[in-house]
């Protein structure tokens, strides 16, 4: 049994945690995962043929003003740098996401550096990546509210820790069909903010991630998405399909079990659809009372010029 004086710090953690996080969902999560899907995995960045670099920004709950914080200034909102490399033969993928993800009292940055080697298997490709990462954790105690000013957990200030961790992908894919398993948290960092009986776990998150291409004529392809996510006690789903027209124009929607319903728009501008642009909506179907119904999203990749192998320059002085 909890002692009395922890049970309303513990109630309010867990309220928290329920208001700010989704279920089974520690991870940082986007709506606009089909445009830069490393995010979920780094395997899948051995997907794409071009180098690129984009900007993922989610505005979560928009106008959220939760009443049992002091500071409610903001709601919870996440951004993401990706840069996304090949080597010059494409079989290797190197880079990193930097995720910054302020939840109100806590904030996490992140920086996650990753490699994935690609196999050729037939007329498919296999890709397997290791990805280390070093999280930064931030508590602000003067954010929240307490009942007892003596609660043990009422320490003031802000607390910041640190700790590394590791995750792994694996996928397999082709032109029409894409598999793709990912671990994260694999050492299940905690953080406990210098507070003993305080444990902020990060729980092993599991993810799935399958899509099929289908060509409906020459400029249309429908290409529907499931994206499952796992924390090994509880689990969230999403169902999703995309169009893309051309391969300039792409209109989506997705439905997140038990939460949202989104929209998705993006278009590819520029010479050989260099820059891309794209933007979600999400609308909440469920416990509308306890957040904002709306978040918005938006998404930024750039391609890079791709270091190209020489070809031989053959001369008759080389012939014997």
């Amino acid at each position: 049994m909890f002692r009395p004086k922890y049970k309303i710090c513990l109630l309010f953690i867990l309220h928290i945690s329920l208001v700010f996080q989704l279920k089974a969902q520690q991870q940082p999560y986007f709506s606009t995962y089909f445009t830069n899907p490393g995010i979920i995995n780094p395997s899948l960045n051995s997907t794409y043929e071009n180098n690129n670099v984009a900007l993922i920004y989610r505005s979560q709950w928009t106008n959220y003003a939760p009443t049992n914080l002091y500071s409610s200034d903001n709601s919870p909102n996440t951004g993401i740098l990706s840069l996304n490399l090949k080597s010059r033969d494409k079989l290797y993928s190197f880079g990193f996401n930097l995720i910054s993800d302020n939840l109100g009292p806590k904030e996490t940055f992140i920086f996650s550096p990753y490699i994935a080697i690609k196999k050729k298997i037939n007329n498919s490709n296999l890709s397997f990546s290791v990805s280390p990462n070093f999280k930064s954790s931030t508590m602000n105690f003067n954010s929240l509210v307490f009942v007892n000013p003596a609660d043990p957990f009422n320490v003031g200030g802000r607390q910041t820790q640190s700790k590394p961790d590791i995750g792994l992908g694996l996928s397999y894919y082709n032109n029409k069909i894409l598999l793709s398993i990912g671990v994260d948290n694999i050492t299940q960092p905690s953080f406990d903010f210098g507070i003993n009986d305080l444990v902020n776990k990060d729980l092993i998150n599991i993810s799935f991630l399958g899509k099929y291409l289908v060509q409906i004529d020459r400029d249309l392809t429908l290409e529907p998405f499931l994206l499952v996510r796992s924390d090994t006690k509880s689990y969230t789903f999403d169902m999703s399909g995309m169009i893309t027209y051309k391969e300039n124009m792409n209109i989506g929607l997705s439905y997140r079990y038990d939460e949202a319903l989104v929209g998705f728009l993006g278009y590819s501008f520029l010479k050989k659809r260099k820059l891309y642009v794209g933007y979600s909506f999400d609308y909440v179907l469920k416990n509308v009372d306890a957040k904002s119904a709306t978040s918005h999203e938006l998404v930024l990749r750039y391609d890079l010029p791709t270091p190209q192998l020489k070809k031989p320059i053959r001369t008759p002085r080389f012939i014997y």
